[in-house]
């Protein structure tokens, strides 16, 4: 593997008595998409909430591009490369498609929202370079003739576009993907898988995938880690891990070889 850009370890949260994580850890190398699976209630959104910054450890240590981000709220994470999806669409609902991807765009700008306000000459370069930018997205991921809609008149797999394009103008590092296949139509998902991929070859995103759908984590993953009751109980290629006893008896079942191989 290569040197991880995400470095996660030893890494403990509670609630009120319950062990949510208890001790696991992962990492994920530069253009590495790595998947993180489990049952409910397993701890994948503690640790990815913890790993973007929305919650923090009790204990446990953040490394991103090998600097201790422990300490760091999610909005400095966010400067430093780091983007999120998550499985419930967080979409603003009162913006068009094209000011989605805008105001995404605005955490990283370099010009002051005063210089925009006045109308001075590098901040109005600045706005036209963005907004070109978030046209050429929405070309790439076959949303441009959507682009003054408000977000709310397309579908869900179209607004699962949308996100994925609003963390990519982001120019993020890392990107964190929590189930982004969820609600997808079969052919949405192949569709969702191949991009994924493009988004990494492409754009050198590293990629930490939280995904139910074992057909995506099959296709798309370099490795998997799974966590049951906060712990992590494997780590390896998605076929090594789908064929795992430890992983069969805790965590996916009867039937499960019949859908890894489907």
């Amino acid at each position: 593997m290569s040197d991880p850009i995400l470095s996660v370890e030893g890494v403990v949260k509670r609630f009120a008595g319950v062990t949510a994580v208890d001790g696991a850890g992962l990492s994920v190398g530069a253009g590495e998409i790595v998947g993180l699976i489990g049952p409910n209630g397993s701890g994948k959104s503690t640790m990815v909430n913890m790993v973007t910054g929305e919650m923090p450890a009790d204990s446990g240590t953040f490394r991103f591009d090998g600097r201790d981000i422990t300490a760091l709220p999610a909005w400095r994470r966010a400067r430093l490369g780091m983007a999120r999806s998550f499985q419930m669409l967080r979409l603003f609902g009162s913006l068009s498609v094209e000011d989605n991807l805008l105001l995404a765009r605005h955490i990283s700008m370099k010009r002051s929202m005063w210089e925009s306000v006045l109308g001075a000459r590098p901040a109005r370069e600045e706005e036209e370079a963005v907004r070109a930018r978030a046209r050429e997205l929405l070309g790439w991921f076959d949303l441009a003739p959507f682009a003054d809609r408000k977000v709310t008149a397309l579908s869900i797999g179209q607004q699962r576009m949308v996100e994925l394009a609003r963390g990519v103008i982001a120019d993020p590092r890392l990107f964190v993907l929590d189930e982004p296949a969820a609600g997808l139509s079969p052919p949405n998902v192949d569709r969702l898988i191949a991009l994924i991929r493009r988004m990494r070859d492409e754009f050198g995103i590293s990629i930490l995938l939280v995904e139910h759908d074992m057909r995506v984590v099959r296709d798309l993953c370099d490795r998997v880690v799974v966590l049951d009751s906060g712990t992590k109980i494997a780590e390896g290629p998605p076929a090594a891990v789908t064929q795992d006893p430890v992983v069969v008896e805790a965590y996916i079942g009867r039937g499960w070889k019949r859908r890894a191989q489907a």
